[in-house]
This record gives C-alpha cells, structure tokens and sequence, in this order.
C-alpha cells in the first residue's frame, strides 16, 4: 500500500505545486518541451519518492508512467484547444484516469523496499539518533501521513482549479468593474485555499460546527459587496463549492483512515 500511495503522491505534486505556470501555457498551446518539462519533473519525483523500493520493475515504472501521464495531457489539451467550455469535465476525467492509470500499472508489479538502501540510511543515524528517532516516530502510520498529503493537495490545489473552473463559467462571469485584477483573483485563490485547509482540519476533528464561524467571518468581510445581485451569486457559488470541496475531503480522510490501519 505504501508504494502505491508513494506514486499518487508523486503524481499529485507533479501536477499541482510542481507544475508552473509557464509550462501550463506551453502544453495549452501543445508545445513539445512544456510536455518534456512536465514529465521529467514527475520522473525526478518518482525516483526521489519511490526509490527504496528500487528493483528493475520499479525502473520499468519510471519510464512508463511519466510516458502514459503525457500521452493523457496531450489528449487533454488536444480536446480543449477546440472544445474550452469542456475543461471541468476534461480535467475531472484526465485526473481520474491518471489514478485509475497509476492503479493498474501498481498492481502488475511487486514493489518491495530494498533492504541494501535502507540500510545504508540506517546507517547515516548514530546509536543515540536511531534512539531519537525511534521516540519521535513511535506509533507513526506512513499510509495515513502519506493519504492525508495526497488528500489534503487535492482538496487545497486541486480545488482551487475546480473552483476557478465554475467561476469562470460563462452565466458566472462577473462584470469587469467587479472582478477586480489579477491580484484579486490571487488574493481569492490563497483565501479559499486556507479556508478549504481549515474546514477539511476541522471536520478530521469531527469540529462541524466551527465550520459556520468560518463562513460567517469570510461572509462579514464580503458585507458591503454581498448588496450586489451578481457578486453575491458569484461569491455563495464559490464559497459553497469550496466548503464542499473540504467536507468531501475530510469524510474521505475519515473513512479510509478507518480502513487502512
């Protein structure tokens, strides 16, 4: 289980805060090397992530997995260059394959750590650092640390692409003269990205009624805008998104946190 999740990681990331910008525009305008860009940054955190379970089948992984994470981005954005208005469901479905693909390709190997590199980082602790560590690590689930990563990038960053997707919709779109800049938009990305880690905190906590004080402050904030018909409907769509988004995140955490033990 491990090693699987080690791949949805690398993936997540890759995908997410390791993407840039600049090479989002490269393949939205299909050009080779943001493509060449984007799957040597999800081969380097492959091998850096997966690397203790190194045999010749975790090799075979490295190369095919970067390869098909292309192939799925250029069907992609070959779709959207034509067809913009699809990108909710293009990019719903292109992450959902991904995993699906990450999946299949997991379960046709047998990864195994490979006891030669775990002992030479065992050897890079001392007696009394091993004894350190030992305390510190007491009790500690991998698999729930690595879930709760992969959950809590896909509800924080991934969210923030579904959330702009909606918004952007063509009956969502508000006037110039209250959509504000680039900087807002910046500005209203990061909110909902903290409020998104908030509530998806507080319902691992089981806190649900501290979800409406969170609300009610980012609503108090908004007051004087909230009197305009159109931003008030922009603003309730996103921010009902964006709770969804984080409940749906924390009840995933939740119940497989129950299952994997």
């Amino acid at each position: 289980m491990t090693s699987l999740l080690l791949l949805i990681l690398a993936h997540v990331l890759g995908d997410f805060p390791f993407q840039s910008g600049q090479v989002l525009e490269q393949k939205g305008g299909n050009r080779r090397g943001g493509y060449l860009k984007h799957g040597l940054i999800h081969l380097l955190l492959l091998i850096v992530l997966t690397h203790p379970f190194f045999s010749g089948q975790l090799l075979l992984l490295w190369v095919l997995i970067p390869l098909f994470h292309v192939l799925l981005d250029l069907g992609k954005n070959l779709i959207l260059s034509t067809k913009k208005h699809l990108f909710l469901p293009a990019f719903s479905l292109d992450q959902f394959l991904h995993l699906i693909l990450i999946f299949i390709l997991w379960q046709w190997f047998r990864l195994e750590a490979c006891p030669s590199i775990l002992d030479f980082y065992s050897s890079l602790l001392t007696p009394a650092g091993k004894e350190l560590t030992e305390q510190i690590f007491m009790g500690f689930n991998l698999d729930h640390f690595l879930l709760a990563a992969i959950v809590y990038l896909y509800t924080l960053l991934g969210g923030s692409v579904l959330v702009r997707g909606v918004l952007d919709l063509k009956y969502l779109t508000l006037p110039e003269s209250q959509a504000g800049g680039e900087e807002t938009r910046q500005a209203g990305r990061y909110i909902g990205i903290l409020e998104r880690a908030i509530i998806l905190t507080l319902v691992m906590a089981g806190a649900f009624t501290s979800i409406a004080f969170i609300l009610a402050a980012k609503s108090v904030a908004r007051y004087k805008e909230l009197e305009k018909k159109d931003f008030a409907e922009y603003y309730i769509v996103g921010t009902l998104l964006s709770t969804l988004i984080a409940i749906v995140g924390g009840l995933v955490l939740y119940y497989f946190f129950s299952v994997i033990r």
